[in-house]
């Protein structure tokens, strides 16, 4: 039971990483990246949160890439502790993670204009209205030069799905 609890966390935090919660919906990369730094810029936690994909969509491709051969309560029991998990574990982290954001944005002023959102990569998917990717902004005239994070697409709409990132050098390069 241990092991799986494990695999468990392992795995929604895995799905998070390339895949998240809903309020609005962002029509393309640059609409997501903008809702993003805006949220950010304006400390406005309901606003980022609003980004995620829905808490509804996650648990469905859990319990949809639960293995088949357990049984109907193992696998009832196990999308409790997924729901658990991702109340519990998953949005606290993705709050902290905005929360350091906006710090290290109040600290160093960051320059948030012109940005350039550019995919670094695009990740496979067994759903075809599923389609993860990464995604990078230079920051010009900052200590901070780099803004990254992962999003989805799914059914033609992008959500966040993970933590973002800013750093001072590059740290992720696309793929050749």
């Amino acid at each position: 039971m241990q092991n799986e609890k494990k695999v468990l966390i392992t795995t929604l935090i895995s799905l998070f990483f390339f895949s998240n919660f809903i309020y609005s919906q962002s029509k393309s990369k640059e609409d997501l990246g903008n809702l993003l730094v805006e949220s950010i810029v304006s400390n406005d936690i309901n606003s980022f949160k609003s980004a995620l994909l829905p808490k509804k969509v996650v648990l469905e491709f859990q319990e949809n890439n639960t293995p088949e051969n357990k049984g109907k309560e193992e696998r009832d029991s196990l999308m409790i502790q997924q729901e658990v998990a991702y109340d519990q574990l998953v949005m606290p982290q993705l709050e902290q993670n905005f929360l350091d954001l906006v710090k290290l944005n109040e600290t160093y002023e960051i320059d948030w204009n012109q940005l350039k959102f550019v995919l670094l990569y695009k990740g496979s998917s067994k759903d075809e209205q599923y389609v993860p990717f990464f995604i990078h902004s230079k920051l010009n005239n900052s200590d901070f030069n780099h803004f990254y994070f992962g999003a989805v697409r799914y059914k033609g709409a992008w959500y966040l799905t993970g933590d973002m990132e800013i750093t001072k050098d590059e740290k992720y390069a696309p793929y050749d």
